[in-house]
């Protein structure tokens, strides 16, 4: 069984690919295009050394306060398929070893990544509704297969865990 929730854990990293994919594409159809800048060849300085300040110090550095465009999450973008990565491998060293703590980390790790993507959906959404041009959302059947996918491995996760503990 478990064998079996490795195969179903890998079908839901695939229909997340395929979402991931899916969904950037359409956010990459829907953006403006961005105007590209031209900069005369004359305009460009280089220069071999930063000056020192009065004092014989260097300048102070510019503080970039970094910030992302609305309906795009980094953090949430990052840790999803990272932490769904930790789990696949949690869960096959599982299946290699049979040992029982490695199904009940793997079951966790899946709980947060699950809290994760829903986290993302949920900000996704709520960026899309304010959107006037909503249409570079996640595509809905690939979220519910992802979803079924995943709502299927816990169910199968526990089951197996279950098993292997007793």
């Amino acid at each position: 069984m478990a064998i079996v929730v490795l195969a179903l854990w890998l079908a839901a990293a695939v229909a997340g690919v395929t979402l991931l994919r899916a969904g950037g594409a359409a956010r990459r159809r829907a953006a403006p295009p961005v105007p590209a800048e031209t900069v005369p060849a004359a305009a460009i300085v280089r220069i071999g050394a930063v000056p020192m300040t009065e004092d014989g110090k260097p300048p102070p550095g510019p503080h970039v306060k970094v910030t992302s465009p609305a309906g795009e999450h980094p953090l949430l973008e990052f840790c999803h398929p990272a932490l769904a990565v930790t789990g696949i491998a949690c869960w096959l060293m599982f299946v290699l070893v049979h040992y029982r703590p490695f199904a009940w980390i793997a079951f966790a790790i899946l709980i947060l990544t699950m809290a994760v993507g829903l986290s993302w959906l949920a900000a996704t959404r709520r960026a899309a509704r304010n959107w006037a041009d909503a249409s570079w959302q996640f595509p809905p059947r690939l979220v519910a297969l992802h979803g079924l996918a995943v709502t299927l491995a816990i169910v199968l996760t526990v089951l197996t865990a279950i098993s292997a503990s007793t």
